[in-house]
């Protein structure tokens, strides 16, 4: 009887069949993670060449009302480029450099906008997660539009300069001198050059006031119009309380001093002699001449008064519409809420009519129609202006000559160009004053945010050491694949 010898399998493992096998090629798998990790190094780094390089950084904070629009005081355009333009930083390189070429200078120096607000574009992310139910289109394009209005704002009000240090043999202290140098010099030329904080500025120069003219006629029209502009000019000053205050050193005259010195010649000098010169044709040599003079002048004016006239009438429907629009808000209605309010006015762009229907979707806001009501009072005045000129015009018949002597006009219109010339001086002389005194208050456009930093970067990254790591674990990975794959392979070959 034969006796079975045969071994019952079990389902039982072995660690010591999986562990030993792995530590007898512990180097082969080591040499895989090192062949995997060295292939990545290489890709990442572009070659076995290592890129580092040392960097002076300083944060620049635009201080300025308007720098997060891009508006200086004074009105004009901003933008944080300014920091490096020729006019900057030619200056600043005659100052530093001897050895290096502008070219070299500018390559190592960069600007780019920095972040700091994050704390400002939380609010509008906590307020959109604060409700409880979901966005409508409106709402989202609303908080869109918040979130980048933000982004842009910090963008403009703050800046990272930076230089590399390579170009001042790795010297922190001359790089932030440099960069100091540049910032300082920018709001130098931006004050006194460009005048970027003066926000007031005399209409016109007082030497072009009394400028002669051989033509009465045209004498008299450009005293009017001088007159008129410094009579606007004196009128808008006295809105503001400061200027009011102000005197001016060289005359002592105040705005209204001024104001009432621009309204006596005007009423007692210069409409008079307007009205003898136009009316009576006081100098006039050619009819011919002065006839075409008072048409074309004519025909000006008719023109302007058209185009006041359909503007006044635009305002007028914008807001009839407005009213309207807001009785119907009022006391709603499902058929009249699908209606849109429209505007017809074939004399205007659409531009124009969109312009006014979007400044009335935010009716709701007084301010918004106080600006409205007062623009249409603006061309309402001015067309009674126009109005008034024109029947001036017409009402003037030059058929027969005065016997006035044209000399003795001549002279009035010289001294009266004299006392708009004095009055215009003194106008630059309260202007100059208010100016300086808001330059005292408010002398630098910029504050630094902190000292300059040293910064050394290199393509040896944090993330590039990651990369190399896990590059490491996955060769380590195939290799143990590696290893068992060959003991599953070879005792088929042994077999066969």
């Amino acid at each position: 009887m034969n006796q079975d010898t045969s071994v019952t399998p079990t389902d039982e493992i072995d660690l010591r069949d999986i562990v030993l096998p792995l530590w007898q090629a512990k180097w082969r798998i080591l040499l895989w993670g090192v062949l995997f990790a060295l292939v990545i190094g290489v890709y990442q780094l572009g070659g076995i060449a290592l890129d580092k390089s040392d960097k002076a950084q300083m944060q620049v904070h635009f201080n300025f009302t308007g720098a997060s629009s891009g508006i200086y005081p004074n009105k004009t355009q901003f933008s944080p480029l300014e920091l490096v333009s020729d006019p900057v930083l030619s200056e600043v390189y005659s100052r530093h450099f001897d050895g290096v070429t502008y070219t070299e200078f500018t390559q190592a120096l960069t600007l780019t906008p920095s972040f700091v607000g994050a704390g400002e574009l939380e609010q509008v992310i906590t307020n959109l997660a604060a409700q409880d139910k979901g966005l409508s289109v409106t709402e989202f394009n609303d908080a869109v539009s918040a979130y980048s209005k933000g982004l842009t704002s910090q963008s403009k009000t703050n800046a990272t300069m930076t230089l590399d240090l390579s170009l001042v043999n790795g010297n922190l202290s001359k790089a932030s001198a440099i960069l100091t140098d540049i910032v300082d010099t920018w709001a130098t030329q931006a004050i006194s050059v460009r005048g970027v904080l003066n926000l007031n500025k005399p209409a016109i120069q007082s030497q072009i006031i009394t400028m002669t003219d051989d033509e009465l006629l045209i004498k008299v029209n450009i005293l009017s119009d001088t007159h008129q502009l410094l009579a606007d000019t004196v009128r808008s000053y006295n809105t503001d309380p400061q200027l009011r205050a102000i005197s001016d050193p060289s005359s002592s005259l105040t705005l209204a001093d001024l104001s009432h010195l621009l309204s006596t010649e005007g009423k007692y000098k210069i409409a008079i002699l307007k009205e003898l010169i136009i009316k009576s044709g006081i100098g006039m040599d050619n009819a011919v001449w002065y006839e075409g003079f008072r048409e074309a002048r004519l025909g000006k004016l008719e023109r302007e008064r058209d185009s006041l006239e359909r503007m006044v009438t635009v305002y007028d429907d914008a807001l009839a519409q407005f009213n309207q629009q807001q009785d119907l808000q009022a006391q709603p209605n499902p058929m009249q809420a699908q209606s849109s309010t429209q505007i017809y006015s074939p004399q205007y762009s659409n531009d124009l009519v969109n312009s006014l229907l979007q400044l009335g979707s935010k009716m709701a806001d007084p301010e918004y129609r106080k600006h409205l009501l007062e623009e249409k009072i603006k061309l309402s005045s001015k067309l009674q202006l126009v109005i008034t000129e024109i029947e001036f015009y017409q009402s003037a018949n030059a058929s027969t000559q005065s016997t006035l002597d044209t000399d003795k006009i001549d002279q009035l219109i010289n001294n009266s160009s004299t006392k708009m010339a004095s009055i215009n001086d003194a106008l630059s002389g309260i202007t100059k004053v208010a100016n300086e005194r808001y330059l005292a208050d408010n002398g630098q456009l910029y504050d630094l945010q902190g000292a300059a930093e040293h910064i050394s970067t290199s393509n040896l990254s944090g993330k590039f050491k990651l990369k190399l790591v896990l590059a490491f674990i996955m060769g380590c990975i195939v290799g143990v694949i590696v290893v068992f794959a060959r003991r599953l392979i070879k005792p088929e070959i042994q077999t066969n």
